[in-house]
């Protein structure tokens, strides 16, 4: 059983403005204290803001051209919370300097990679929150840029004190890319979850099963109720309530 002073906390790719819907709908029905988004449009920090009655932060990692309205934007990763959010803070493991750049499919080199932290507080307690969405690669399989990428995050990581860690990770869990992660910190995603994929809404629709979203700690956090929700955006959403360790 989660202690009382758990927090609510949900982690989804958001795949732009394609499931803003359903999304809202959801995050609504779980009532979060902290949401950590990927792939989100900047222009719907507002939205999330005002929906959920949180403030966030947000981190670009490339530009895009937005649907339905067709502008391009900016996209990338945030925190948003209806706790106190203090010490936001990102730092750029890939990128991070000059023009933003624009999207081009296939093209890792258009999209910067950022880790995006801050510190929320209930009742007295702080818990440090981060989220990035990790660099990519065509099949899933391990490449130099991602080993490269990875030690970078890894370097920023051991520098904090402690934290909870979400994300899409674009790595399969059993992999190279995302044991680097495993084995220093808490894999908190429960096994029975063989795919963190949408069935239905992920172009990806021949069956395989990838578990590339992760949620990971160090030993001073502990994650009670993890659950994966289908129907929500192309990448399940995950759900947990996290305490401190006594």
């Amino acid at each position: 059983m989660a202690p009382e002073n758990s927090i609510r906390f949900s982690s989804i790719n958001i795949e732009g403005d394609k499931h803003l819907k359903e999304a809202a709908a959801f995050l609504c029905a779980f009532n979060p204290e902290v949401v950590c988004f990927q792939e989100l449009n900047e222009s719907s920090v507002s939205f999330f803001e005002k929906i959920l009655g949180m403030k966030g932060c947000f981190v670009p990692m490339s530009r895009h051209l937005a649907l339905p309205k067709k502008i391009h934007t900016a996209f990338g990763v945030g925190i948003f919370s209806n706790l106190p959010l203090s010490a936001a803070h990102f730092e750029y493991y890939y990128g991070g300097t000059g023009e933003l750049p624009t999207l081009k499919i296939g093209d890792e080199a258009t999209v910067w990679r950022p880790l995006l932290f801050g510190t929320v507080e209930k009742e007295g307690i702080s818990y440090t929150i981060a989220v990035t969405h990790f660099t990519r690669t065509p099949d899933g399989n391990a490449d130099e840029k991602q080993r490269t990428d990875m030690k970078k995050l890894l370097g920023f990581l051991g520098r904090m004190p402690g934290f909870i860690l979400c994300g899409d990770f674009n790595a399969p869990r059993g992999g190279e890319i995302f044991s680097m992660l495993a084995e220093k910190y808490q894999d908190n995603i429960p096994r029975e979850y063989l795919s963190s994929l949408d069935p239905t809404l992920h172009k990806l629709k021949d069956g395989k099963q990838l578990m590339v979203d992760g949620l990971f700690m160090t030993t001073g956090y502990q994650a009670h109720e993890v659950k994966l929700t289908e129907g929500v955006s192309d990448h399940k959403a995950v759900t947990a309530l996290i305490s401190k360790r006594e």
